[in-house]
């Protein structure tokens, strides 16, 4: 090969390394340097002192730890296996990015026995971006110190937005299982509505008030949960959506089990100071309640594609005084 075709192979070759070396530093350069992940804090409820005996008090064990991890920006508070006696008059308060993740059901919160009308094994108040992930909790309707209230609830979400409630498992509550929505009166004073709470895959049974109740809320997903069981005082529903003097909206309940509840399966009550809108119940399987659908004074209500069987009266659904809703079609085969 003579030395002028040489040369401008290796001119060639040359400007195919450049443009190559300048596209690699081009590309290089548009990437955005990996981001650095920093260590979540995990605390153990036994690390500020829970026994999880049965015996002991762990109200202010838990207490400590969800202050602890919130006062550090946010994290996980752990309760591996054991049996937690929380005291439902003090209440354990969730804080704003703290998830609270038992190991398993054998991770238990039990409510330690008062005489008060109204009391709380958890609270989420005035919170953000709040996880209660599996576990059980235990009320104490079999070693209640009174005969008097209906508002000893398992959790109680007020005034809190981005909460979810996950697997949990909740049984013998003087009042409800669940609560969400506002709260006005001392000391627990709320009044916003709570917005975007998940409850799914959560069973609350042998309540005496209701499995779940909804009051003043904007976007409310309850999803493949197993309320059953409620009897003791009324309403005695699986879900009772009942806002007051509130508005309660955008609310779906898919993919449940609503059974043997004294009560209505799910419930919408409004009266002349309230509003109930924008709810979907979908796919669920309702059965041996009162009614299986009881909804009087709503708006914007699909209830619809469930099954509905066996239940103590008739209709299906009992509807008065709804505005634009669409309640066929269930089946009760």
């Amino acid at each position: 090969m003579n030395r002028r075709k040489l040369n401008c192979l290796h001119s060639i070759a040359f400007a195919l390394l450049l443009v190559g070396s300048l596209f690699s530093v081009s590309c290089a350069s548009s990437k955005k340097p990996a981001s650095k992940q920093t260590n979540e804090i995990v605390l153990d409820v036994r690390k500020t002192g829970a026994k999880g005996d049965g015996i002991t008090d762990d109200t202010r064990s838990f207490q400590n730890a969800i202050d602890s991890v919130a006062s550090s920006g946010g994290g996980t508070v752990f309760v591996p296996g054991g049996k937690y006696f929380i005291d439902g008059d003090v209440s354990v308060k969730l804080k704003s990015h703290v998830t609270l993740r038992f190991a398993d059901s054998t991770a238990q919160l039990i409510a330690k026995p008062t005489r008060s009308q109204r009391f709380y094994i958890l609270m989420v108040l005035n919170a953000t971006d709040v996880n209660i992930i599996d576990g059980k909790i235990i009320g104490d309707r079999k070693e209640h110190l009174d005969t008097t209230g209906e508002w000893g609830m398992g959790i109680a979400v007020y005034g809190s937005k981005n909460v979810t409630i996950d697997g949990t498992k909740i049984y013998n509550c003087w009042g409800d299982g669940i609560v969400i929505g506002a709260k006005g009166g001392a000391p627990f004073y709320a009044p916003n509505p709570s917005i975007n709470v998940t409850v799914k895959n959560v069973t609350s049974d042998n309540n005496r008030r209701q499995a779940i109740t909804i009051g003043k809320a904007n976007g409310v997903l309850i999803d493949s949960c197993i309320l059953t069981n409620t009897h003791g005082t009324k309403p005695m529903a699986g879900i009772d959506i009942e806002p007051d003097k509130d508005t309660a909206q955008n609310i779906t309940i898919q993919n449940c089990l609503l059974a043997y509840n004294k009560g209505n399966g799910i419930e919408i009550y409004v009266n002349r100071f309230s509003a109930v809108k924008n709810v979907v119940a979908k796919n669920n399987f309702i059965h041996h309640n009162a009614y299986g659908g009881y909804l009087i004074r709503a708006e914007n209500v699909e209830f619809n594609h469930n099954r509905i069987v066996q239940n103590k009266y008739m209709p299906l659904i009992k509807a008065v005084g709804l505005v634009n809703c669409t309640l066929t079609p269930n089946t009760s085969e």
